[in-house]
């Protein structure tokens, strides 16, 4: 089926990764060109069969087995803490949705991200945005990004086990600063971020912007200063302009979800 056409599973809404964008909304996987695409972890498998039905060749990687894998669907079970079980340069996409907040190993995980997907590649990611407005003011209340969740721990946290492998909840939630850190250094490049529904809360805290753009102004002020010092490396004026435009963004002030887009270097 060509990219776009239409599918009962395409219409499911939750299931399509529809994000916004300039006022709208669109699809990610419908405006690329099918491909190979890797995901991983694959859940129930509802994404999978979206990118099946949109043209995409997928292959789905999950902590745990599925019993019969959908028309089109090539299923393995593994541990995304682990090395991947496939060839360099395999893969033309890398789809990571809701997962790696569940991962030990995240950077591990990047850089194997980096190893399957060929040069300009596309790894397309989706995790708990811990940086919008009413999350901070959770954190700053409760150390959690949602006051409904209740407190990370080893009891409720812990979802489940397959042998000696362990499913964690949202145990190593992420937020942009170190997802950017660890993709930069895995080898990503050009990266976008995004999101999918906004927070009415994180909106009703908008009048915070300006003093959340002080104090992000002033810390790039003080750390450019003591640079100065003998043995301190001068910031980045490119890398200081981005991370100021995508934190904020309304994608990262407003949105529940962070979507980073980005491409293998």
């Amino acid at each position: 089926m060509a990219a776009g056409a239409s599918s009962p599973a395409v219409k499911s809404g939750e299931a399509e990764l529809v994000v916004r964008d300039r006022g709208g909304t669109r699809s990610l996987f419908a405006d690329l060109p099918p491909g190979h695409v890797l995901d991983v972890p694959a859940g129930g498998g509802l994404q999978t069969a979206v990118l099946v039905a949109l043209g995409f060749r997928v292959c789905s990687v999950d902590l745990f087995p599925r019993n019969r894998p959908g028309p089109g669907q090539s299923w393995i079970c593994a541990d995304a803490n682990d090395p991947l079980p496939f060839r360099t340069a395999s893969f033309d996409y890398l789809l990571c949705r809701e997962g790696i907040e569940h991962l030990e190993d995240q950077m591990g995980f990047l850089r194997e991200c980096a190893r399957v997907l060929k040069p300009g590649g596309k790894l397309i990611l989706t995790t708990p945005n811990v940086m919008h407005l009413a999350a901070r003011m959770s954190a700053f209340l409760t150390g959690q990004r949602n006051l409904r969740r209740g407190l990370v721990n080893e009891v409720q946290t812990l979802r489940g086990r397959n042998g000696e492998r362990i499913y964690h909840g949202h145990a190593f939630l992420l937020d942009y600063f170190r997802a950017r850190y660890m993709m930069r250094l895995a080898g990503f490049d050009k990266l976008g971020v995004y999101t999918d529904h906004l927070s009415p809360t994180a909106i009703a805290a908008a009048p915070l912007i300006p003093l959340l753009w002080a104090a992000m102004k002033f810390s790039i002020a003080v750390a450019a200063r003591n640079a100065r010092k003998p043995g301190r490396k001068k910031p980045s004026e490119p890398v200081l302009r981005e991370i100021t435009r995508h934190v904020l963004s309304p994608a990262l002030l407003f949105g529940k979800r962070m979507i980073i887009v980005a491409e293998r270097v």
